[in-house]
């Protein structure tokens, strides 16, 4: 009985944990993430639509192609400028440039420094919300920084952080992502971040030029 109220609480404060998306603030900025159905960058759209973004600036990451292989598909720079989004406004960040989340905010971190944002709105799914924040602020160092984030999310089955208790579906994408979670702050740790892509990506042509040219 003991053991299986402890396993709860555990699971209980696992859920707690991982649910860590923000409600949406307003910022100079706004960043749909890469990868996921479509969904991050339909509710970052929104977002954009009820003015979070100060600067009009909407970036986004990942694949041009949502979902290529299916009936679905669809061109995300289209989808936001028959949305209202002006083309001047949109920025694409390539994925040949960038691969992967701590790369996705390095890269960001770098824009924003560059252009004199102060602010970023990052738009993502409710599992990955955590990682990014971990990423953020204590490998990308945003927080030695003058640099502000906030991370939020489209709506998922429960916005209840205990609802790991009894969706196992949710629970299962959760534990995937602090999986993910622990890979990401073996491999950029404070002892092995220069030997990483990031580190030998950042000072070559490609990263530089790719983020003048935005």
């Amino acid at each position: 009985m003991a053991t299986g109220v402890a396993a709860l609480l555990l699971l209980a404060a696992f859920g707690l944990f991982m649910k860590a998306a923000d409600k949406p603030h307003k910022a100079d900025i706004i960043v749909s993430l890469g990868g996921g159905d479509g969904r991050r960058i339909k509710i970052a759209l929104a977002l954009y639509q009820k003015g979070f973004s100060r600067s009009g600036k909407f970036l986004y990451t990942g694949r041009e192609i949502v979902n290529p292989a299916l009936s679905t598909a669809f061109s995300k720079t289209l989808f936001l400028e028959k949305n209202g989004v002006p083309a001047e406004n949109i920025v694409y960040i390539p994925r040949g440039v960038i691969f992967n989340t701590a790369e996705e905010l390095f890269f960001i971190k770098d824009y924003m420094r560059l252009h004199g944002y102060k602010s970023v709105l990052i738009v993502s799914s409710p599992s990955h919300a955590r990682r990014i924040k971990t990423i953020a602020g204590w490998i990308a160092d945003f927080h030695k920084t003058d640099l502000t984030y906030y991370v939020t999310a489209y709506h998922e089955i429960s916005d209840n952080p205990l609802s790991c208790l009894w969706n196992k579906e949710e629970r299962k994408e959760y534990f995937l992502e602090f999986e993910k979670l622990i890979y990401n702050l073996l491999k950029y740790s404070p002892l092995t971040i220069d030997k990483t892509s990031y580190a030998k990506k950042r000072n070559t042509p490609l990263w530089q030029e790719t983020l003048r040219g935005l």
